[in-house]
């Protein structure tokens, strides 16, 4: 299907290995100044926290399964964060809390905030500038309908720069029907025992297997 590399991109996990603090996303209505916000207690986060990677900083079984999918398959390993926008494995980051389903206004919109503006310096601002820099990579996604929704206009923009469309792979539930439906493939409840796993991890379950059949061919 594709010759370059593999990336693997997954969702953050409410679940960390250090506490938050005080760099908890603004109870805001509005995205602008909620954005505002959260970058000075970001910046604040920074100067009063240990150094530490997006790598070391997640935990939990989603998390588990994800690092291993990617280290068996030889992958590369990204982050969709709600709170800290796309992260590489390695990127430095500070503990924190924010996540999609608690904000009220656009997430589309804060998502644009993110990669436009990101908190602090990234690999790749975005998920269209990590697709435009590797032309011939296959690309696997596992993401909730709710966070696929919220990055929907980067990965479109993301997938055009792509050597064919094929080469993104999106693996959510059927709460998602929108503009990537060509590129998903759905799990459903009724695939957790051939997959040998539960409701949690089993679009990461599901991805893995997308991984295999690639690496076989």
């Amino acid at each position: 299907m594709s010759t370059g590399n593999v990336h693997l991109i997954v969702t953050c996990t409410s679940r960390k290995t250090v506490p938050a603090g005080d760099a908890v996303f603004p109870n805001e209505r509005d995205v602008e100044r909620a954005y505002g916000l959260w970058l000075e207690r970001l910046a604040q986060a920074r100067r009063g926290s240990p150094s530490m990677t997006a790598g070391e900083l997640y935990t939990g079984q989603h998390w588990s399964r994800a690092v291993a999918v990617a280290a068996r398959n030889g992958a590369e390993m990204w982050v969709i964060s709600a709170g800290l926008g796309l992260l590489h494995v390695s990127d430095p980051v500070v503990p924190y809390e924010a996540t999609f389903s608690s904000m009220p206004f656009c997430h589309r919109t804060h998502w644009e905030r993110l990669t436009t503006r990101p908190p602090a310096e990234r690999r790749y601002a975005s998920l269209k500038t990590l697709m435009q820099a590797g032309p011939d990579d296959r690309f696997v996604v596992a993401a909730s309908p709710v966070y696929l929704r919220a990055v929907e206009s980067d990965l479109l923009a993301g997938r055009g720069a792509l050597r064919t469309s094929e080469q993104l792979q999106v693996v959510t539930s059927k709460g998602y029907q929108g503009k990537l439906k060509d590129n998903v493939r759905y799990t459903s409840a009724g695939m957790m025992k051939a997959l040998n796993t539960n409701m949690t991890g089993l679009n990461i379950s599901y991805a893995s297997q997308l991984l295999v059949n690639d690496v076989s061919k």
